[in-house]
């Protein structure tokens, strides 16, 4: 009974990775037939190469995924797979956007396959990692907002005069940390132990 137990287990391990990579590659082939059969969209040889970087991270994910299971392979499969898309997009026009205007995308895209493969390799979301994956995609976001010139006023001139919400946004964040290890009950007996024993010493 274990046998068959093993080989059942191994058969379903096995149709899930299947369907893992059949996933990936869908995603792929799809973008690459949507975008060809676009209107007004010429594929030049040279936007191939990005793709060539989407599918070697597709791979690396897939690998990580399946048996590696590590936090900086998934981050870097990820990475590489969006950006490659990405930047295939831009090179065939299917954007209309430069790089120089959606370069903050690759930040925002960092700071996503942070959280991704933080959570997938942890089943749980911390306040440790959370924090540098949002600071990410706020500093991707507030630099798009500059490069699509949303915000016309130049960045320098702007950050002179609104430089002081830094300071209110980390004190935001300190307060935050303080309620929420109050909520999880954080003990400092240890601490207090050591205080103690400093005293016990004089």
């Amino acid at each position: 009974m274990s046998k068959r137990k093993n080989l059942n287990k191994q058969k379903q391990k096995t149709s899930f990775n299947l369907l893992l990579g059949t996933g990936i590659a869908f995603v792929l082939l799809g973008l690459v037939l949507l975008v060809a059969l676009a209107v007004d969209i010429e594929l030049k040889l040279t936007a191939f190469r990005h793709l060539i970087w989407a599918i070697l991270g597709g791979g690396l994910l897939f690998v990580s995924l399946v048996k590696l299971q590590r936090k900086s392979l998934i981050f870097t499969g990820l990475f590489l797979l969006l950006n490659g898309i990405l930047f295939f997009c831009i090179d065939t026009k299917f954007i209309p956007y430069s790089l120089d205007a959606l370069w903050p995308v690759t930040v925002i895209i960092g700071g996503f396959a942070l959280f991704a493969s933080g959570f997938y390799v942890d089943r749980s979301i911390r306040t440790s990692q959370l924090v540098p994956p949002v600071s990410l995609v706020l500093l991707g976001v507030f630099c798009l907002l500059f490069s699509l010139d949303i915000i016309e006023e130049p960045f320098w001139q702007l950050a002179s005069r609104w430089w002081p919400l830094v300071l209110i946004a980390a004190g935001f964040c300190l307060v935050v940390l303080f309620f929420v290890w109050n909520a999880n009950k954080i003990q400092l007996e240890d601490v207090e132990d050591d205080f103690t024993d400093l005293d016990d010493i004089n």
